[in-house]
């Protein structure tokens, strides 16, 4: 049965495909931006040119963190930030087609993700959610206009108009790069958020967040120390010895309780848990809570697994990106506690971890332009396929030469 992310390798350019993809993601410490070549024929079908990752100023990470908050932030804030963070994206685009010495107008198109505000999946009546809605600022226009290429943007709000929750947008991104044939694949991305994708030739993608992946560790650490943004390798959390009572807690927070499909940010795991995780620990060396984070992370994973994953396909490897690949001691963790799977990261197959999922965002945009619908219903639970994002045109949009 033919899949979209097939018909995206079905698509013929005259000559690969020049794009960039933009992503910020929960750690906000930087703006991840990638250049790449598209051939869809190919393998790998996205080739890395070049990668930046351009720091986010401590003042602005500072004030998109109040904006988070419902009881700190306010629109005037709000509206400042989603055309302070554009142009923040668009400084990322032109560092880097300046390393990678070419010019911006030779840019088919921008991909950018923006920066996630605030996710409501789902309708909360004890949160005050009477609606699904989601909102990410950095204006695609604001890119547009002070790139001059065209821009795709806004992902996630067309999935949840189709009734799903708008997220994970990176299984298509995950088929599209890592599918085989003849077997299983699971794709496991250790971003501030953990979420995985099973793909298999005879059966839908199963693709959810599993839970917190960098953003509690990496909380704890810049909470305890001035300037220090997160545990290098994971030696501080080798040190410590976990805390059950502690751990056990945790894993029997309801998101990471809840079935697929799901997914969650910071409204679960940010600020709010950091301050009862180390609340609960105060008594307890940093070091215990540093194992004691990164033992969640490496337990609600593969916990996923045995719930969700296994059920329906038992793959053989397990290809890892994100910042979490990493995390030495985090790695060595999901060894020893899956053995049975062969774990390598995406440098493997051609696509480097660190930049994985802004490469992922090129290829929502090229999907978006070539008029393929990116969500998978399967995952995000809509009611049907849609194309995702939202396109600023840029200096040289003309009808007549809009992309292939």
């Amino acid at each position: 049965m033919s899949t979209e992310y097939q018909r995206l390798h079905e698509q013929k350019p005259s000559a690969p495909v020049l794009g960039v993809g933009l992503m910020s993601g929960t750690s906000m410490d930087a703006v991840d931006s990638a250049l790449v070549a598209i051939s869809p024929a190919e393998r790998p079908p996205v080739r890395l040119i070049e990668y930046v990752e351009t720091p986010i100023p401590t003042a602005l990470q500072r004030r998109l963190r109040e904006a988070m908050h419902p009881e700190r932030s306010n629109i005037e804030q709000i509206c400042q930030l989603n055309f302070e963070v554009g142009a923040l994206f668009a400084d990322a685009v032109h560092a880097l087609v300046e390393k990678a010495h070419i010019d911006p107008s030779a840019l088919s198109f921008i991909g950018s993700h923006g920066q996630t505000l605030y996710h409501i999946p789902s309708i909360d009546a004890q949160r005050n959610w009477e609606t699904p809605s989601t909102l990410q600022i950095g204006d695609p226009c604001v890119i547009a206009e002070k790139t001059g290429v065209l821009t795709v943007g806004d992902f996630r709000v067309r999935d949840m108009a189709a009734g799903g929750i708008g997220a994970p947008l990176m299984p298509f991104v995950d088929a599209f790069l890592f599918a085989q044939t003849d077997r299983s694949v699971l794709c496991q991305n250790i971003g501030g958020i953990a979420n995985c994708t099973l793909i298999s030739p005879a059966r839908e993608i199963l693709a959810f967040d599993s839970g917190p992946g960098n953003m509690v560790m990496d909380a704890i650490v810049q909470k305890a120390f001035t300037g220090k943004q997160y545990d290098a390798n994971g030696e501080l959390a080798r040190k410590g010895e976990v805390i059950p009572s502690l751990l056990a807690d945790c894993l029997q927070h309801p998101f990471i309780k809840k079935a697929p499909p799901k997914a969650t940010g910071h409204e679960d795991f940010g600020e709010g848990f950091t301050r009862r995780f180390m609340r609960e620990g105060k008594d307890s060396p940093i070091e215990d809570l540093l194992a004691t984070a990164c033992e969640l992370t490496a337990r609600s994973i593969i916990d996923a697994y045995q719930d969700y994953v296994f059920p329906c396909g038992r793959p053989e490897e397990v290809i890892v990106s994100g910042g979490g690949t990493k995390n030495v001691y985090l790695m060595e963790r999901l060894r020893e506690l899956s053995p049975e799977l062969t774990w390598r990261k995406s440098d493997e197959h051609g696509i480097p971890s660190s930049a994985k999922e802004a490469i992922g965002f090129a290829v929502l945009g090229y999907a978006t332009l070539c008029g393929i619908p990116a969500n998978i219903p399967s995952a995000t639970g809509a009611g049907k396929s849609v194309v995702l994002g939202k396109i600023a045109p840029g200096a040289a949009f003309s009808r007549t030469s809009f992309f292939l």
